[in-house]
């Protein structure tokens, strides 16, 4: 019960204080440690429909994250999570446990809801070397799409956490806490930059879309570039589906001519988008 109580008051911090740029003076060494970056990666599905992918720590402070909160949202009626995993062990629940049994399970603690999935990892440890510190793999989530609905793809959505901001609060949480706390007990959420997932259900020639070739659900300049790259030979490593992708052409090779595919596509969008606004 302590264990949870000392948790539940970092966290009730975080979600009271607003961007780092906006509260009290920053700690030595963290003028630039305001910024916090969270991704889902985007994967396609096995034949059999499952998949697994990683909700990712792209940017860390320097300070490191002495606690985290957020959901990722997804359709039900689309996908099924059945196995979610923490892939990033920093000793803290180790080292909280040998303090005392009642802090045994409660660094990281997820609950799905049915269309969200809400991760929280959090530790009362002042020593930051127990912190989240890495830019890395956070959380593995494995799942389904199901066969039988429409489309190819499904997003997975980082969001706050739909809750309360504490139990018995009634206030409903908007934020997603992404802080720690400095040596004065001042507590910190930084800005958070996120970017969220798409699960591909490749056709049966493997194409997810023509042309898009980072699998972000949208064809741009940048995967133009891509492809004419993959064309000049350089070494890139991608994904089946971005190399079916890549063959807009559909002759079973990759040339100049489907990057110019894309470029025309590009610029035919770019002048429909003009024209509309006349």
């Amino acid at each position: 019960m302590k264990a949870q109580k000392a948790i539940a008051c970092v966290l009730s911090g975080l979600l009271a204080a607003v961007s780092l740029r906006g509260i009290a003076r920053l700690p030595v060494g963290a003028e630039e440690a305001d910024l916090a970056a969270v991704s889902i990666s985007t994967v396609t599905v096995e034949e059999d429909g499952s998949f697994v992918t990683t909700v990712n720590l792209d940017v860390v402070p320097k300070t490191g994250l002495c606690a985290v909160d957020f959901a990722v949202a997804y359709d039900p009626a689309v996908l099924n999570i059945n196995g979610i995993k923490l892939l990033y062990d920093t000793g803290a629940e180790d080292a909280e446990t040998a303090v005392s049994p009642d802090f045994k399970d409660t660094v990281f603690t997820y609950e799905d809801t049915g269309s969200e999935i809400r991760l929280r990892w959090a530790t009362a440890l002042k020593n930051a070397e127990y912190w989240l510190r890495e830019t890395r793999p956070f959380v593995e989530l494995r799942g389904t799409m199901y066969t039988d609905t429409s489309g190819n793809k499904a997003e997975l959505e980082l969001i706050p956490a739909t809750r309360e901001t504490f139990e018995g609060s009634g206030v409903q949480n908007t934020t997603i806490v992404m802080g720690y706390v400095d040596s004065e007990g001042k507590t910190y959420n930084c800005e958070t930059e996120l970017t969220n997932g798409l699960i591909w259900r490749p056709d049966e020639n493997g194409v997810t879309m023509y042309g898009d070739m980072n699998l972000d659900g949208m064809i741009e300049i940048s995967d133009a570039i891509l492809l004419h790259r993959l064309v000049n030979e350089e070494t890139i490593t991608l994904g089946a589906a971005a190399y079916a992708n890549a063959d807009c052409e559909q002759d079973g090779r990759l040339t100049v001519a489907d990057v110019t595919l894309i470029l025309r596509k590009l610029e035919e969008e770019s002048e429909g988008a003009a024209s509309g606004t006349d």
